[in-house]
């Protein structure tokens, strides 16, 4: 799994029948070097200002061949510590339109599976979201089942929210009444770049986020203002649709980072508050967690605990590498991976196909 964050190539391994997780096994994380970043960086400002029409532009390609190399190095190093049966390969996000006002959306994950499947000789399964947009769906979120798995593993009961922040947050309700889940808005995505317009990776602990002044009053422009906010869930988003950094430009570093937090928390709020149903726990997974900021106010803001992914004893790093693991499996055997009230498709998806061993 390569997510929209750009910081590298998770790898997991899961023993799974595809319904019920038995045992976590090795995980890894390979970083992407500046150079690879930058390449990527490229490919997907290349396919924002593509946005599907016309022909698809050349970087996408050069970027693709890059995808597929640095992921075979990734799994190779993890397959020289335990073996697998098969492999599940996310690939790269460029660019996702969310379907609009009745119009289906599109979405491309760069990674080609059979690349994978001939490196290694065993099958691999890739291109998870396409078939559900093409169905109507919003082809994200993808992890509430898995979600749902990991807490019926660790035999958690109640209403549990799981909560993802990864560039974009997204979250998963699992109670007695089954799953619903939507895309947040931003989480790290915007924070990321304002940092990196600082001379800075990323906001490590929420340093510079705890020491600025929020602009509240922005934060409540863009929760009226931004189209992805009027709508109900299910819904999914890019990345850059939360392009606000022109927005509180002239800031300090301390106050934008501040503000783009609080945005972050407000959205997740936001969208729960549409759900009508009070959670027993949240638990937080993806990189956000560790922003010790974003948590605080995340306690600070919600009325039940919150939790972080290791709180429950699961690994947090490697969830979504490990959730493409058990889509793998899903998809093997013929069991749907999105649902009506996760991604808005009209029926239950298998989603993913199988490149098969040579």
């Amino acid at each position: 799994m390569s997510g929209t964050s750009l910081d590298g190539i998770d790898v997991a391994i899961i023993r799974t029948d595809g319904d019920r997780i038995f045992e976590f096994g090795h995980a890894s994380t390979y970083n992407y070097a500046k150079r690879h970043k930058t390449k990527l960086e490229r490919a997907i400002r290349a396919a924002l200002k593509w946005r599907f029409e016309g022909p698809r532009p050349g970087r996408l390609d050069i970027a693709e061949d890059l995808i597929d190399k640095l992921h075979i190095l990734a799994v190779q190093h993890v397959l020289e510590k335990q073996t697998c049966d098969i492999i599940g390969y996310h690939g790269q996000t460029v660019l996702h339109r969310p379907p609009q006002k009745g119009v289906i959306g599109k979405t491309l994950q760069l990674g080609r599976g059979q690349k994978l499947a001939d490196r290694f000789k065993l099958p691999c399964a890739y291109d998870f979201r396409t078939a559900d947009v093409e169905a109507g769906g919003e082809g994200a979120p993808l992890a509430p089942i898995y979600h749902k798995a990991l807490c019926e593993f660790s035999k958690l009961t109640g209403n549990i929210v799981v909560l993802n922040l990864g560039g974009v947050g997204n979250f998963t309700l699992i109670s007695e009444n089954g799953m619903k889940a939507s895309d947040t808005g931003p989480a790290n995505g915007p924070l990321d770049s304002w940092m990196n317009q600082h001379g800075h990776e990323f906001d490590k602990d929420g340093a510079f986020s705890s020491q600025g002044k929020v602009d509240l009053k922005q934060v409540e422009t863009w929760l009226k203002d931004i189209e992805f906010f009027r709508s109900s869930g299910p819904k999914s988003a890019d990345r850059y649709d939360f392009d606000v950094l022109d927005d509180i430009k002239g800031k300090s570093i301390e106050d934008g980072a501040a503000t783009l937090s609080l945005f972050c928390v407000a959205s997740v709020l936001h969208t729960l508050l549409k759900i009508g149903l009070e959670p027993d726990q949240m638990i937080v997974c993806g990189g956000g967690r560790k922003n010790h900021h974003v948590m605080s106010l995340l306690s600070r803001m919600m009325n039940f605990p919150v939790k972080s992914a290791e709180d429950v004893g699961w690994m947090g790093d490697d969830i979504e590498a490990q959730a493409i693991a058990y889509f793998a499996v899903r998809t093997k055997i013929g069991l749907p991976i999105s649902f009506p009230d996760t991604t808005g498709v009209p029926k239950p998806m298998v989603g993913g196909r199988i490149a098969k061993a040579p």
